[in-house]
């Protein structure tokens, strides 16, 4: 068994649980990414770091100082870059943006931000394997541009285990409208385009029981899309019946042996 990190909330840049702000964040206001107006952009669990701001390249650093040497981690997952669409005007980013930039720059300025704290962890532990996933509605051009990132080892995107185009799900939870089996393609085909591993990550957590049965019948058509890297989440949050849920999802995955 190999562990695996998933950074959460890390400067605000990255998702994970629980949903609150980030502490460096919170405590670092003169690396907070700024609005056009100059005013904090705040997301919807708090402030944000600017990925220009030295202070949030140099907190990374720190964080896998301490993590690749404490523990033996054999990977980094990063976890849906939340600022990844939206402008970045703080004073830090004011003095290196051009002045036709658009959104592609700043698109671009997150992915190389990712780039070089991968590249930093790699030092430490050069064997070290590092992911990245997105919201399974992530435009395709925005997905070109992120697969092509060079240090990375796999690509993907996480949704429920179903197609909406296809499935009536009876689900009204947040995730409702990210599905592997429609948009998941288009991220296996840019990972293999850029020599990654395909990921995918089956969000079975927050899920009401009457979707069971629908999770069960569709899953075998996500293993067909053929992902190197399938997670899901161990006995994950808000489901009334998580013994039954692992029961389906573990019956699928032995299928994989």
């Amino acid at each position: 068994m190999k562990l695996f990190a998933v950074p959460s909330r890390w400067g605000g840049l990255v998702a994970g649980c629980p949903k609150v702000p980030s502490i460096f964040a919170s405590t670092h206001p003169e690396t907070w990414m700024k609005n056009p107006d100059g005013s904090p952009f705040y997301f919807t669990f708090g402030p944000v770091c600017s990925v220009h701001h030295p202070a949030t390249f140099e907190f990374y650093c720190e964080q896998f100082d301490q993590m690749l040497t404490q523990w033996p981690f054999a990977g980094i997952v990063w976890d849906e870059l939340k600022a990844l669409k939206r402008g970045d005007f703080s004073e830090a980013a004011r003095a290196v943006m051009p002045d036709e930039a658009g959104m592609a720059w700043h698109i671009d300025q997150q992915a190389l931000f990712f780039d070089r704290c991968g590249a930093y962890a790699r030092t430490i532990k050069p064997d070290l394997y590092r992911a990245m996933f997105f919201v399974s509605t992530l435009e395709e051009p925005v997905i070109r541009r992120m697969s092509a990132s060079a240090e990375l080892e796999a690509f993907g995107c996480d949704g429920r285990p179903w197609s909406l185009a296809h499935d009536d799900p009876p689900d009204t939870n947040e995730e409702v409208a990210k599905s592997l089996l429609d948009h998941g393609p288009t991220f296996i085909e840019a990972a293999r385009r850029n020599g990654k591993r395909p990921l995918m990550l089956m969000e079975n957590h927050n899920m009401n029981e009457v979707c069971f049965d629908l999770m069960d019948r569709r899953i075998p058509d996500v293993i067909a899309l053929g992902p190197e890297d399938l997670m899901y989440y161990y006995y994950p949050r808000n489901v009334s019946d998580p013994d039954r849920q692992m029961a389906i999802i573990a019956k699928h995955l032995k299928s994989l042996r």
